[in-house]
């Protein structure tokens, strides 16, 4: 199958999985919920096509390895909001528009959606956030602006898919009334699994902690879990808490607000890593993930946690999260109580059994719902019902003369 999407990627891990130099490529923007996707389609054997964008990129560059081909263009680090994005949905449009895909699977209700709406080819688009939560939580002009972008792909749309309940119902409850959507969730490889077979072996005599957040800010809502952390630590005195993400760094505007208000002490600001060396860290040297998030349609930091088999704190009114935990999966708190947080975290850290039975079982759901396998095949699903329609136009103008059977 031809397969085109237009979505943020990593362009550097698509390169490796090509066994392709990653020296003089563009990095791209990053997607833990895409890059992986891309590698089910060409392991499957598709050919794909790649339109998407990357920063630190003086001019439009085209890859081509193996059955990939990629298109990406120069996405600007400032004045996006103000200019309505034009450069970078124009440089999809016309890359789409120029090569003329079958159809094309936007990711995100934004510029990749609009570019690939623009260019007239059919598309579907999958949703990936709420906006109108985004926009409370952020109320700056920026969100407002891509508020409108969301409105302008519900206009344009007519195939959508969700990664959960909560982002369909945001959708077509404020973007898109009675819009029909898919829900097809993100996924995660087979390797990401295995990696909690091979975790680092033997107890610790020592409870740590991990949050995995991207951002500093009140949807992320770090500071809570920063308050509940020395609230636990006064019932287990040799725990440690480790944050990673941008901003999260040694120095950085987390370190900064704990060091202010005395919260920093047995807290490690571990900050960004790449991928797999998070992967690997959270696997052999973390106990317990707390994700604090107000907000989110669908947490993959959550699902990584799981999948490496970490028992999971999370909020209980946060969109998606119960839907992506089942029955009895983790422990769901009122995430805006740090004193709801800290009780959670020490049930989980002094009963140990309890907290690997969790782990586990949240574990085996996750392998059961959100294998790549299984996701890229549920699109391959949609797609053919895309190309169908196509298919049989194209029948109707050229109709195959009927062949000549003997009486």
């Amino acid at each position: 199958m031809k397969i085109a999407l237009c979505a943020p990627v990593d362009l550097h891990a698509l390169a490796r999985f090509c066994e392709h130099e990653c020296t003089g490529i563009a990095a791209g923007l990053g997607g833990t919920a895409t890059t992986p996707l891309i590698c089910e389609f060409l392991r499957r054997g598709h050919n794909v096509t790649l339109y998407t964008l990357s920063k630190d990129l003086a001019r439009e560059q085209t890859y081509r390895w193996a059955n990939l081909r990629i298109f990406v263009g120069r996405f600007r680090e400032h004045h996006l909001a103000g200019t309505y994005y034009r450069p970078e949905i124009g440089f999809l449009r016309r890359a789409i528009k120029n090569d003329t895909p079958e159809f094309v699977h936007a990711h995100w209700t934004y510029e990749f959606a609009l570019g690939a709406l623009r260019s007239g080819v059919p598309t579907l688009t999958t949703i990936h956030d709420l906006p109108w939560s985004v926009l409370r939580y952020y109320r700056d002009p920026h969100r407002a602006v891509r508020l409108l972008m969301a409105y302008e792909v519900g206009l344009r749309g007519r195939r959508f898919s969700a990664v959960s309940v909560a982002a369909a119902r945001h959708f077509s409850r404020f973007i898109k009334p009675g819009a029909t959507i898919n829900i097809i969730p993100n996924g995660l490889p087979d390797e990401v699994f295995a990696l909690a077979q091979h975790a680092a072996p033997g107890p610790r005599r020592t409870i740590r902690f991990a949050t995995i957040l991207q951002g500093w800010s009140r949807r992320k809502n770090a500071k809570a879990a920063l308050w509940a952390f020395r609230t636990a630590r006064r019932q287990l005195p040799d725990a440690s808490l480790v944050m990673f993400g941008c901003g999260y760094e040694q120095g950085g505007i987390a370190h900064r607000w704990a060091s202010a208000n005395g919260l920093d002490l047995d807290v490690v600001f571990a900050g960004p890593l790449p991928y797999h060396d998070l992967l690997r860290k959270i696997s052999d040297e973390i106990d317990i993930v707390v994700h604090p998030s107000r907000d989110e349609a669908f947490s993959m930091a959550a699902l990584e946690a799981l999948a490496l088999r970490k028992a999971l704190i999370a909020g209980e009114a946060t969109p998606g999260m119960r839907e992506m935990l089942g029955p009895g999966g983790g422990i769901l708190v009122d995430v805006r109580n740090p004193a709801a947080i800290a009780q959670a975290m020490f049930h989980l850290a002094v009963n140990g059994d309890y907290r690997r039975h969790l782990a586990n079982r949240c574990s085996e759901r996750a392998f059961r719902c959100y294998r790549m396998s299984t996701i890229a095949s549920d699109y391959e699903d949609l797609y053919r019902e895309m190309l169908q329609p196509q298919a049989t136009v194209a029948a109707a103008l050229n109709p195959q003369p009927r062949p000549n059977i003997p009486l």
